[in-house]
């Protein structure tokens, strides 16, 4: 057997995913695990119908490392992401945590293509962001008074198409083309 290095991917994306009914979140972290995110962090919203005590939070983010366990084991990347604890939104944003780029997927008019923050990135700082996180709302879409708050502390709006996705899909969807804006560098050649 051949082992090879794999390096620490160059950015750390964080999902802030809404956790959606079921057991729907499970197919999430596992795909979010196989897209190479760093983090996933399940939110607890006002559509959200899951409802959690701090004991059940914390066996929740038990379970759902072990999804995560079984997905880095089937797809080989070397690093596995951290899943934490169910928090609701004012939680989170209470942390002030410093991201790069902060994208949120948004349904109103004005989002933008992700790939048009990614360019205004690298125009600014002539790299790519080290760091990522990107929300994902419920079945139903965040409040307007969650976006409101999202978009306060930072998040740019971004327009996953035309359609208005499934949870899952959403997410899946938008992993994918921020890896792919990730893998392909620098897009379009600056001054151009």
């Amino acid at each position: 057997m051949e082992w090879k290095k794999n390096a620490r991917p160059c950015c750390a994306i964080t999902l802030l995913q809404a956790i959606p009914k079921g057991k729907i979140i499970e197919s999430i972290i596992q795909k979010a695990t196989e897209l190479g995110v760093s983090r996933v962090v399940p939110i607890l919203s006002e559509r959200v119908v899951t409802h959690v005590d701090r004991g059940g939070a914390e066996a929740k983010a038990e379970k759902w490392q072990q999804v995560a366990i079984e997905a880095i084991k089937q797809c080989g990347n070397a690093w596995l992401p951290k899943v934490e604890a169910p928090i609701t939104i004012k939680d989170f944003l209470t942390r002030q945590e410093p991201f790069e780029l902060p994208l949120v997927g948004c349904l109103e008019s004005g989002s933008r293509h992700p790939r048009v923050w990614f360019e205004k990135f690298f125009t600014e700082h002539q790299r790519a962001p080290q760091n990522i996180a990107v929300w994902i709302g419920p079945e139903g879409d965040f409040a307007r008074e969650e976006y409101s708050a999202i978009k306060r502390a930072g998040a740019l709006p971004i327009t996953l198409g035309p359609l208005v996705l499934r949870v899952e899909t959403a997410a899946t969807y938008c992993l994918s083309v921020l890896n792919y804006e990730l893998q392909a560098g620098r897009t379009v050649a600056v001054g151009s």
